[in-house]
């Protein structure tokens, strides 16, 4: 029987977890993307910041651990990550439906052209790409924007 994923608001004793899955779903998912901050940077930084807008963190728990998370402000969904070992097993696909849930009429989010996985992810939920850059992020890579409408039908 596969366990239950339960969608919970973040506090700051989840840090530790989100940053470490951060970390592996980035090098798994993206081993091209130049790594601007490091380790410990990156680990103080969630640290810094994870439960400080109510509202805005989640988690995805399955058995009781953190299987990814999601960081949504109003329309933008600014990072939705699950852990590797997590991935393919609908993890995601809760987060992405909490996050629906949360801003019903519209979504928006970046993510890098060159990453074919989540983008056919948030196409297979309706997303659409809207605009692309060069790359006018701190990574330096081209990315592309997606957008969702619920009035589309999607």
């Amino acid at each position: 029987m596969t366990e239950a994923i339960a969608i919970t608001e973040a506090t700051a004793t989840d840090a530790p977890a989100i940053a470490a899955i951060h970390l592996a779903a980035r090098r798994t998912a993206m081993p091209y993307l130049r790594q601007v901050h490091d380790d410990q940077e990156t680990r103080a930084h969630f640290a810094a910041v994870v439960g400080d807008r109510p509202g805005c963190w989640w988690v995805a728990r399955r058995g009781g651990a953190i299987a990814g998370y999601a960081l949504l402000r109003g329309e933008w969904l600014e990072h939705l990550y699950v852990a590797p070992a997590r991935q393919g097993a609908g993890v995601g696909a809760a987060l992405l439906a909490h996050a629906k849930a949360m801003s019903p009429g519209a979504l928006r989010l970046w993510t890098f052209q060159r990453n074919h996985v989540a983008r056919a992810f948030y196409e297979r939920f309706g997303f659409r790409a809207v605009e692309e850059t060069a790359g006018e992020n701190e990574e330096g890579e081209p990315d592309v924007q997606y957008a969702w409408d619920a009035g589309r039908g999607d």
